[in-house]
């Protein structure tokens, strides 16, 4: 009897953490939050939310749901997901086998820009604004000059705060009409970029920073990427065989 009460305690303890996995996965997948660091109220309100849904798959797929094709694919596209996801987390590539990826990829870090901006409504200001820039010499005043005009004119509320001064930022995130009109260009000259919708923009190139080949250490996070890529590619692989 003793024994038989003990296996029900121990079933109901296993039951009740399978749930709580199942609230902290769908705390983890529908909102991006860990349910073991919510207060106990919003633990309860979890709960309470995944129970109602739990509630309801469950009626749907046995009801108005039953048998549709729908709900079989995505069953098996969320099992492949779910699972590749995991696996992705789980595989820790060695050393050695980053260092072969290294050697056949010859990775290179992208170009950055650090830009100065003055964004004016009309191309004309613009023209006006950039003759003028250009004919100063001096670099140090060339870029001085640009400043004040940041302050005065131009209408980028969010880059005026840093003197028109925009975070460093990788080429190929810029946007393509700017990218193109940067081509060629070197530290301290001036581009006009017209955005349709926004107006013209007037770039000062404050830093550039070329591409080149990079080093292990730099890469290391692509590489990592990369492997883990391979690897559920070969498992995937492996496992449909």
């Amino acid at each position: 009897m003793v024994r038989k009460i003990s296996f029900c305690i121990l079933s109901a303890f296993l039951g009740l953490n399978l749930y709580a996995d199942e609230v902290a996965s769908y705390s983890a997948i529908k909102y991006h939050v860990n349910y073991e660091k919510q207060n106990p109220k919003s633990q309860e309100a979890l709960q309470k939310e995944y129970e109602k849904i739990k509630r309801l798959s469950k009626t749907l797929e046995a009801t108005v749901m039953k048998n549709d094709t729908h709900v079989e694919v995505a069953k098996n596209l969320a099992i492949i997901e779910i699972w590749s996801n995991k696996f992705m987390q789980s595989y820790k590539p060695t050393e050695a086998e980053l260092n072969e990826l290294y050697k056949i990829e010859k990775p290179r870090t992208v170009g950055k820009y650090e830009l100065r901006n003055i964004l004016v409504s009309y191309e004309k200001n613009a023209d006006r604004i950039i003759e003028m820039l250009n004919e100063i010499k001096n670099k140090q005043d060339k870029k001085e000059s640009f400043i004040k005009y940041v302050r005065s004119v131009s209408n980028d509320v969010a880059s005026k705060q840093n003197n028109g001064l925009t975070p460093l930022v990788d080429e190929n995130k810029l946007n393509p009409q700017i990218k193109e009109a940067l081509k060629g260009k070197k530290e301290g000259e001036i581009v006009k970029v017209n955005l349709k919708d926004v107006g013209t923009q007037i770039l000062y190139i404050e830093k550039f920073i070329p591409e080149k080949v990079a080093t292990f250490e730099e890469a290391k996070e692509a590489l990592i990427n990369l492997a883990k890529r391979k690897a559920l590619t070969k498992e995937i692989e492996l496992l449909s065989k």
